[in-house]
């Protein structure tokens, strides 16, 4: 039996490895209805893993940029927030899937503030995989959870596919990527849904799963999109992607619109 993904004919016995890839959230400014659509596509497909792309919390209270005194809560909090929803996907994964988060920008804003304001602290900081349970995750848990830092652009492989926060930002960040890269990539970074192939690689900015009108530095239209992805990798280690474009809680799945 073919089965057909992204125009790549795969045989049903060919496809073994299926990952739900979630873009920036920036926990406290996700979108909850986002969060929600991500656990029902889970329900959906059981998936073999799932992969953050980073910013998974907004961290501005740590941001250089001018702060909004009326944002009272602590980033202990939004950790806390972020926790409950690594939970919640925890809960719906198969036993044995793998869980791959990635730091982003806004997750390395933590070191860059212990260096510039108390740097006699270094050391004593946990650094995320800590703050986040990882170890403890991985001793208790049914699933194996892995990090990837910010600074190693290709440590998350899959397949033939590596998925990175993204480091350019701009209008072309796709085409920017494979440019650059030579390599088929996902990245988020950007909150813009873009796909480009060259013939030999692909490159996919895979947009958001965020408030907008929270995490936008501009009161001005951004070009971003809500979106999430299905990375298929074949025994060969050969990849496909379906992007799933997200509107108000709503996508469409093999054809089948998805909602809450």
């Amino acid at each position: 039996m073919l089965r057909l993904i992204n125009n790549h004919a795969f045989t049903s016995e060919a496809i073994i490895k299926t990952y739900l890839v979630i873009p920036d959230i920036h926990v406290p400014y996700h979108c909850p209805k986002f969060i929600k659509l991500s656990n029902k596509i889970i329900k959906e497909i059981n998936p073999d893993g799932l992969i953050q792309c980073g910013d998974f919390v907004d961290a501005f209270q740590i941001s250089t940029y001018s702060k909004d005194p009326g944002r009272k809560n602590f980033l202990v909090d939004d950790i806390n927030d972020f926790k409950q929803i690594l939970n919640e996907w925890a809960r719906n994964l198969k036993t044995g899937a793998n869980i791959h988060l990635l730091e982003g920008n806004h997750e390395v804003r933590l070191s860059k503030y212990v260096a510039s304001h108390c740097r006699d602290l270094h050391g004593l900081v946990p650094d995320w995989p800590t703050l986040l349970g990882l170890d403890l995750r991985n001793k208790a848990s049914r699933h194996k959870w892995h990090w990837h830092s910010y600074h190693k652009w290709n440590s998350c492989q899959i397949g033939d596919c590596t998925i990175m926060h993204g480091f350019y930002y701009n209008q072309h960040c796709a085409a920017t990527i494979l440019n650059k890269y030579r390599t088929n990539t996902i990245s988020g970074h950007t909150h813009r849904v873009q796909y480009i192939m060259d013939g030999q690689h692909y490159a996919i900015s895979l947009g958001h799963g965020s408030n907008e009108n929270e995490t936008a530095h501009q009161p001005t239209p951004t070009g971003w999109e809500q979106a999430m992805a299905l990375l298929h990798v074949d025994n060969q280690g050969k990849s496909s992607v379906d992007i799933l474009r997200v509107k108000n809680g709503r996508t469409v799945l093999y054809g089948k619109a998805i909602s809450v």
